[in-house]
């Protein structure tokens, strides 16, 4: 893993980033997506300035894991919450400490600014090996409970 190189992702990393959502929503949740509506949600997020940022982990010119950051105002802490989202390995590259390195990379990133006062994530309910890599890298339970509004299909 010496060669591995994480960077901010770009627009000519799209495919790979609708591939990875895809298969991370088919692998957590069983469930298929639209790739016409992922593929035009990754590419608007390369036009929303700071408020989502990719990062991809690439071995040898092969883009193998990616994620995902949003931010989020919180006015109880005076600062931004960073969310970590769309986390995504191949899965012959997992266990080899791609996502801490891509973790760690984007945890420099966003220290840099010093309003970012905290990282979350949201992670399935079912998903245990996620929830344990999670915890390993350092995260905490906050006892929150995400509920959701859809307001569009």
């Amino acid at each position: 893993m010496e060669s591995l190189v994480i960077r901010t992702a770009n627009v000519d990393d799209v495919q790979s980033l609708v591939d990875f959502n895809c298969a991370l929503a088919a692998e957590t949740e069983g469930k298929e997506l639209d790739r016409v509506i992922v593929s035009r949600g990754v590419a608007r997020a390369f036009e929303q300035g700071n408020e989502a940022t990719y990062f991809v982990a690439e071995l040898e010119s092969r883009v193998i894991g990616s994620l995902m950051l949003t931010r989020e105002w919180s006015d109880w802490r005076d600062g931004w919450l960073m969310w970590l989202q769309s986390v995504y390995v191949i899965p012959e590259h997992r266990g080899l400490g791609v996502f801490r390195r891509m973790l760690d990379h984007a945890t420099e990133t966003i220290s840099l600014d010093p309003d970012v006062v905290g990282l979350r994530l949201y992670v399935e309910n079912d998903n245990h090996r996620a929830q344990s890599v999670y915890l390993r890298n350092g995260f905490t339970d906050p006892r929150y409970k995400v509920l959701e509004r859809p307001l569009r299909r």
